[in-house]
């Protein structure tokens, strides 16, 4: 018996237009003998549509062209279950049913615990983490404390919750190696984050954070390669694929947003990563224990900086729903583990049916 999946994508976020490409790509992934998607696009005014799957966005397969189509009905979430415990949509005076969600929402309003919390007050089964740890993950400087308490090692940063902080903060900031990064603390795909190789240009880059979020952090480079790894279970029981490795444009020097979406040759990516056994191994232990401390369910890519001298390992973030597109590195550690996408895909599902509401 085939259940339905409420396929949430687009959203509020900066993050929008990366949402409806992962979303096509799950999609194309789902295997129809067991689920069946009914899709929802969000626009970024917060309006809900029932999408049709053939033309659920228009414009070009790309970050800087696509466009949710928002010539369809409006629908509406019902706050409570049916009467055989399906979550349900109000369409034009119909109602909907589903089963689970997968909320490939990415960023703020999809993936920071607000739509969590709302499924999790429904009691109905969703793709990934629960409210808290969604919350959590997504706050860069939130991860870092804990997971620097339970011994990882991240890179020195400054937590900075208004532009005055420059000022009040400026002998911790001084201790800071250049270059330094910029970052909003809970946004993804490196929106509103730059490399500041100056302090003269410092400023600029944290007033331009603070564009998108109300904490900013300002954190010391490492000079060293981006390890990923992607993580695949439930709270007690998970797995790490095989890690994979991002290479920025020389010319670049980071992996920005511009170098991850709009770049023909902004990056490339190596799957698996050229690693030794042992340290393969290593990053391993490090994101299942990231995972842990962080309290994550269904998936996380766990995100490290590899220092090139001491060969340390630095956590960097972790996104509790990460991309699907074709460039993105979660499917491409778990195809290169053995696991294709279209099982990852299944197996995110059924670990969602099996959550204990």
């Amino acid at each position: 018996m085939t259940k339905t999946v409420l396929l949430l994508c687009g959203g509020k976020s900066e993050e929008h237009e990366i949402s409806l490409i992962s979303a096509k790509c799950l999609l194309d992934a789902f295997d129809r003998k067991f689920f069946t998607p009914l899709i929802v696009g969000i626009s970024r005014k917060g309006v809900w549509y029932l999408e049709e799957e053939d033309s659920f966005f228009t414009g070009e397969f790309r970050a800087d062209k696509i466009k949710l189509n928002e010539n369809r009905p409006e629908v509406a979430l019902i706050p409570f279950l049916s009467a055989n415990g399906k979550g349900q949509l109000l369409c034009e005076g119909q109602t909907l049913s589903f089963d689970v969600v997968f909320p490939i929402l990415h960023g703020p309003f999809g993936e920071d615990g607000t739509l969590q919390g709302l499924l999790d007050l429904m009691g109905v089964p969703y793709v990934g983490s629960g409210c808290a740890s969604s919350a959590n993950c997504m706050d860069k400087a939130t991860t870092k404390h804990l997971c620097e308490r339970a011994g990882v090692k991240v890179a020195p940063f400054v937590e900075l919750k208004s532009l005055s902080d420059l000022n009040t903060l400026s002998k911790a900031i001084s201790q800071l190696k250049y270059p330094l990064f910029v970052k909003p603390s809970r946004m993804g795909s490196s929106v509103g984050v730059a490399k500041v190789t100056q302090p003269a240009l410092l400023h600029a880059a944290v007033t331009n954070a603070f564009k998108y979020d109300t904490k900013v952090l300002v954190e010391e480079g490492i000079s060293g390669r981006e390890i990923e790894c992607a993580v695949l279970g439930s709270r007690d029981k998970a797995q790490v694929a095989i890690p994979g490795e991002i290479i920025p444009n020389a010319e670049i020097g980071w992996y920005s947003y511009e170098a991850k979406y709009l770049l023909a040759e902004g990056a490339k990516t190596k799957v698996p990563a050229d690693l030794s056994p042992e340290l393969m191994k290593r990053f391993q232990e490090v994101a299942l224990k990231v995972f842990q401390v962080m309290d994550c369910e269904g998936l996380a890519r766990v995100d490290f900086f590899l220092e090139n001298q001491t060969e340390e390992i630095y956590l960097n973030e972790v996104n509790t729903l990460p991309g699907f597109t074709p460039i993105s590195m979660y499917p491409k550690m778990w195809q290169a583990s053995g696991l294709a996408y279209e099982k990852c895909v299944t197996e995110l599902l059924n670990l969602a049916l099996k959550k204990k509401l």
